[in-house]
């Protein structure tokens, strides 16, 4: 299983939306849907193939362009953290259909991307991970983490989720954040100077 993965650093924020790609069926999700226009219109290319939008939490800017797409492709499921559902609802985000727990497993094609609850930038937030890549949405970033003075935010517990959920994943797997570049475990156990 493999994936293409596409990043479009242009959120209200410069929060990252990711379009990825079943190589093997073509089947395409939208990670973090704060940011959509006509590049990834034509990325998409067939409307069918795209099968999912999915949420790391409940912060506005992440979610902002979810009913742009939710009108333009009818057939997708808008899946969240069920443990952000409060927090979505408040910032007027629509109510997913599919709301994602912790080890809940999404297909997409030959691809399984499993839900890895990392509460603290927010208290629901969850990451999306394979045997290569995981997307962090605003948990963990390049050399940084999360905020915690915003809504339902809490500083030990990011700092507890990184180090006791995340550090310990395989040192070798690619971390998509949610702003920001990419960067690995390995390297954020080694660098990163706030866990």
């Amino acid at each position: 299983m493999s994936l293409d993965i596409k990043c479009y650093p242009k959120g209200m924020y410069g929060e990252n939306t990711y379009l990825i790609t079943d190589e093997a069926t073509g089947f395409k999700a939208v990670i973090d849907p704060g940011y959509y226009d006509f590049e990834i219109r034509m990325d998409i290319q067939n409307n069918a193939h795209l099968k999912y939008l999915l949420l790391t939490h409940g912060h506005h800017d992440h979610f902002y362009a979810v009913n742009d797409y939710l009108e333009e492709y009818s057939s997708v499921v808008f899946a969240g953290p069920e443990g952000d559902l409060a927090l979505m609802t408040k910032q007027g985000c629509p109510e997913p259909k599919k709301l994602l727990r912790d080890g809940d497993v999404i297909t997409l094609g030959e691809t399984g991307l499993r839900v890895i609850a990392t509460p603290g930038h927010t208290a629901g937030g969850i990451c999306f991970a394979t045997d290569r890549e995981i997307f962090t949405g605003d948990t963990l970033f390049r050399l940084s983490v999360g905020r915690t003075d915003l809504e339902t935010g809490d500083w030990e517990t990011l700092v507890e989720s990184i180090s006791t959920v995340l550090y310990p994943l395989d040192e070798d797997l690619i971390v998509y954040p949610g702003h920001g570049d990419p960067t690995s475990i390995g390297y954020e156990k080694k660098a990163n100077p706030f866990v």
